[in-house]
C-alpha cells in the first residue's frame, strides 16, 4: 500500500511544500461530514461516499488530492491506508477497470482471477475492500464509468477522484473545482524560484507574473524554473517577454513539470 507522503515525482528543491487552497481543503472536509442527498432520504447508499477534485490540467488538482488524503490518513480514520489508480494512461485513452482493479488488487497482494473481465475484476477488489479502512485516489477520471465500477460497496472506505471536469452520472458524489491559487500563494511560489530579494524589489512585477500565469501552478512552477535558472534577470524582464511570446507559457527552459506536479504538495512535487 502507497503512503501519500512518499515523493513520487521529482521537483526543483525550491518547489517543495503545499501552498494555499485552505478553501478547498475546509470544503472536501466538510464534505465528508455533510449527510448525502440518500442519507436524508432515509435510505443510505451502501457504497464509500466519493469526493471529486475537478480542475483543468495546470491546477494542481491531483495535488490537492495527495494533499487531502495525507490529511485523513494523519487523522487516523484510514488506518488501512491509502490505494490509488490512474484511469487514462498517458496517451489520454481510458485505462481498462480490470486493468486498474488488477493494480489496486496488487496493492493489496490479493491474486485476481486469470482471464477475468471488467466486472469479475472490479468484484473481486470490492470484496477485498470490504471491512477495510482505505482512501481510494482515482487519479485522471475521464468519466464515471470505470469510477462506479471500482466504488467500494463500504461506507468504511472513502474515495478521492480527480479529474478535469463534473462527473455526471456517480451516485451522491460532493464535488471541488479548483482554479488558480490565490494570489499570495502564486507569488510565493514564484518567491521560492526568484528568491525574496527580486520579489521584494518589484512586487508589482512578481503580481503581474502570477496575474500572467493565471496564477495556475503549473504555469508559476514553470515561471520560478525560469527565474532560478537565471539569478541575475529580474522579475520585470519575465513579463515583458510573457508579454512578447504567443503563449505565454512558452519560456525558454527548464523543461515544465509532469501535470499537477510541483506546485501544490508537501515534500512531494490534475
Amino acid at each position: 500500500m502507497t503512503d501519500v507522503t512518499e515523493q513520487t515525482v521529482t521537483d526543483p528543491a525550491w518547489s517543495t511544500g503545499f501552498l494555499g487552497r485552505e478553501r478547498e481543503l475546509a470544503a472536501l472536509r466538510s464534505d465528508i461530514e455533510r449527510a448525502g442527498l440518500d442519507t436524508l432520504a432515509g435510505r443510505p447508499a451502501p457504497r464509500s461516499r466519493v469526493l471529486l477534485v475537478a480542475g483543468r490540467p495546470g491546477t494542481g488538482r491531483t495535488a490537492l488530492a495527495e494533499r487531502f488524503a495525507a490529511e485523513l490518513l494523519a487523522s487516523g480514520d484510514y488506518p488501512d491506508g491509502l490505494l490509488r489508480a490512474r484511469l487514462t494512461d498517458p496517451g489520454g485513452r481510458r485505462v481498462p477497470v480490470a486493468r486498474a482493479a488488477r493494480t489496486l488488487l496488487d496493492a493489496l497482494h490479493v491474486p485476481a482471477p486469470p482471464g477475468a473481465d471488467d466486472e469479475e475484476t472490479s468484484a473481486v477488489l470490492r470484496e477485498a475492500l470490504t471491512g477495510r479502512r482505505i482512501v481510494l485516489l482515482l487519479d485522471d477520471v475521464g468519466d464515471a464509468e470505470p469510477l462506479i465500477d471500482l466504488v467500494p460497496d463500504d461506507r468504511a472506505c472513502l474515495v478521492l477522484a480527480v479529474a478535469r471536469g463534473p462527473l455526471v452520472g456517480v451516485p451522491d458524489v460532493r464535488p471541488c473545482t479548483i482554479g488558480g491559487l490565490d494570489r499570495r500563494s502564486a507569488v510565493l511560489l514564484l518567491t521560492r524560484g526568484a528568491g525574496d530579494v527580486r520579489v521584494t524589489v518589484d512586487p508589482s512585477a512578481a503580481d503581474r507574473l502570477a496575474e500572467r500565469c493565471g496564477d495556475l501552478p503549473a504555469a508559476l512552477t514553470l515561471a520560478a524554473g525560469w527565474l532560478a535558472a537565471h539569478p541575475d534577470t529580474p522579475v520585470a524582464e519575465v513579463v515583458r517577454r510573457i508579454h512578447e511570446t504567443p503563449d505565454p507559457v512558452a519560456l525558454p527552459e527548464p523543461t515544465p513539470p509532469p501535470d499537477d506536479a510541483g506546485a501544490e504538495r508537501e515534500d512531494d512535487a490534475e
